[in-house]
C-alpha cells in the first residue's frame, strides 16, 4: 500500500470554520438600473395620453354680450327637439302652425325622425330647446343623436313661453 502524505491545505482550514448561507454574494446593480431608466423612459415617450372626451358646441350669445350677427333660419329647414321630464321627448317642424308630436328616444323614435329629416333637406337645422325638469342625460343622447345621423348646424336654446303654450294646445302634458 501507498502511503499518502497530507498537505498543509490553508483553504481546507476556512472551508471547515464556514458557516452555510451566511456569506454574500457582492452583485452589480448599475446595469440592472440603467435598463429600468431607459424603459421607463422608452415607454414614456412613446405612450399616449388619455385625451379629453368633450363635445364641442357654439352656444348662444348671452344676454349680457353685445349681438354682432343674428342667423336667419328658413322655417322648412327647422326641427325643435324638446326633451322632457320623465324621459319623454316632443319634437316639431317649422315655427308657425307647429304641430308638436311625441316620440321616444332610439333608434325607432327620433333616430328615425333625425335621419328622414335629414334626407328630406339639404342643411337641416335643429333646435334643441330642453325643459327645465328634464334630465341632462336626455341632452346628452340629444347631441349623440346629432352626431349619430350627421346633423351639421344644431343649437341649444331656452324652454320658453311659446314652446310650453304649442305643447299644451297639442294636449300633450307637461308635468
Amino acid at each position: 500500500m501507498i502511503e499518502e502524505e497530507e498537505f498543509y491545505n490553508p483553504l481546507r482550514d476556512k472551508r471547515k470554520n464556514r458557516k452555510v448561507g451566511n456569506e454574500v454574494i457582492p452583485t452589480d446593480m448599475n446595469a440592472m438600473v440603467d435598463l429600468a431608466f431607459l424603459l421607463l423612459t422608452f415607454f414614456m415617450l412613446t405612450t399616449t395620453m388619455l385625451k379629453p372626451k368633450a363635445i364641442e358646441m357654439v352656444m348662444p350669445v348671452s344676454e349680457n354680450e353685445e349681438q354682432t350677427e343674428i342667423q336667419a333660419i328658413k322655417e322648412s329647414r327647422a326641427m325643435t327637439l324638446i326633451p322632457l321630464s320623465e324621459n319623454r321627448l316632443c319634437y316639431f317642424t317649422g315655427f308657425s302652425k307647429a304641430e308638436v308630436r311625441e316620440t321616444e328616444y332610439g333608434v325607432d323614435g327620433i333616430r328615425k325622425i333625425l335621419l328622414e329629416h335629414r334626407q328630406s333637406l339639404d342643411y337641416p337645422v335643429v333646435i334643441v330647446k330642453p325643459h327645465p325638469e328634464s334630465a341632462f342625460e336626455n341632452l346628452v343622447d340629444l347631441i349623440d343623436e346629432m352626431n349619430i345621423t350627421r346633423i351639421e348646424r344644431y343649437a341649444i336654446g331656452n324652454f320658453g313661453k311659446e314652446e310650453k303654450e304649442l305643447i299644451l294646445k297639442s294636449g300633450i302634458k307637461i308635468e
